[in-house]
């Protein structure tokens, strides 16, 4: 899909028709082509002249291929997290290209913020080409700092979950609900620190193309005021960046809890089963005594033997589990 902006004297147009001869090519200052046809790209090529890079090109991971100038245009790429509200969010590639009156963006998947700022656009009367930039930049930030809000408030989330304390009248109740509730808390801290990894490595690319498109307008002989609204946009990337490693740094600090409850949980279970074989050795030693069938055993012959052995066996299983509770092990 191609969406064409354009100036009129009634303000903002947005059209989708790719007639050469019907449109004011001057008029036009942002072309917008999200998952666009071969033809949709010949017409770009052939009103702007140079060549625009392919969808692989635009998952190269080297800065010179995301970041470079050509036939005089400044191709800039950069990756964004999109679909968050969805259950499979996923990494997608935006190019922008900046040359003569004209800012030209290249992307596969339907992104928010573009949405947000085309309704923005719409309303206004007169716009150029930086501030088309600027405006999608300053978009894209808002949008991942919101991304981050939600990954803290879920990770806060999380944390209570974690280290409530919870009084139940049935042990048994208690053990089952915190381990289930410690299995599904570490999936979502899995979830949450994978997202946030896509999240910084995308905060990186953006950090590099303001980088490179502060440089290079800084040496633009056109004098533009592009580079000086750049660099409070790189500060606000540096700043959640750096909120990114902090909320990095709280998973792994919860992770670390959840694993060491978890051990708890299993230590309290080996525990079981350790205090449950201590208290019936006793009974088994006597159980296994008498057990014997030699000839010349002389408790076989008394009349109250085989109640005496029970009793016996029942006096070893009560005062080990005394002793248990006194030392509180059970």
């Amino acid at each position: 899909m191609i969406r064409l902006y354009r100036q009129t004297p009634d303000g903002i147009e947005r059209t989708t028709e790719v007639d050469a001869n019907v449109l004011n090519l001057d008029s036009i200052f942002w072309i917008d082509l999200l998952t666009p046809e071969p033809s949709e790209i010949r017409f770009v090529e052939q009103i702007c002249g140079t060549e625009m890079p392919t969808y692989d090109e635009m998952r190269e991971i080297e800065a010179t291929s995301r970041l470079y100038t050509e036939d005089g245009a400044r191709f800039m790429t950069t990756t964004v997290l999109s679909r968050v509200d969805t259950e499979s969010p996923s990494l997608s590639e935006i190019t922008f290209v900046l040359m003569k009156g004209k800012i030209i963006t290249i992307r596969h998947s339907d992104s928010y913020s573009f949405r947000v700022f085309s309704h923005q656009l719409l309303r206004q009367k007169q716009i150029n080409r930086d501030q088309v930039f600027i405006g999608l930049l300053e978009t894209i930030v808002d949008r991942q700092a919101d991304v981050l809000e939600r990954f803290g408030a879920e990770l806060d989330r999380l944390s209570k979950s974690i280290f409530r304390r919870e009084d139940l009248d049935s042990k048994t109740k208690k053990k089952t609900r915190v381990s289930n509730t410690l299995r599904l808390t570490l999936q979502d801290l899995g979830r949450v620190g994978d997202l946030l990894t896509r999240q910084r490595d995308c905060l990186v690319n953006l950090l590099r193309l303001l980088t490179y498109a502060s440089n290079e307008e800084a040496l633009d002989e056109n004098n533009s005021t592009l580079y000086s609204r750049l660099r409070p946009i790189s500060r606000d990337v540096t700043s959640l960046s750096e909120y990114a490693t902090f909320l990095s740094g709280n998973v792994n600090f919860m992770l670390d809890a959840v694993l060491g409850l978890i051990n708890i949980e299993q230590n309290e279970i080996v525990k079981i089963f350790t205090v449950a074989s201590v208290i019936f050795m006793p009974a088994t030693l006597i159980a296994s005594i008498y057990g014997m069938n030699f000839q010349n055993m002389p408790e076989t012959t008394f009349e109250y033997g085989y109640y005496g052995a029970l009793i016996a066996i029942a006096i070893s299983i009560v005062l080990p589990i005394i002793f248990f509770k006194m030392r509180r092990l059970i």
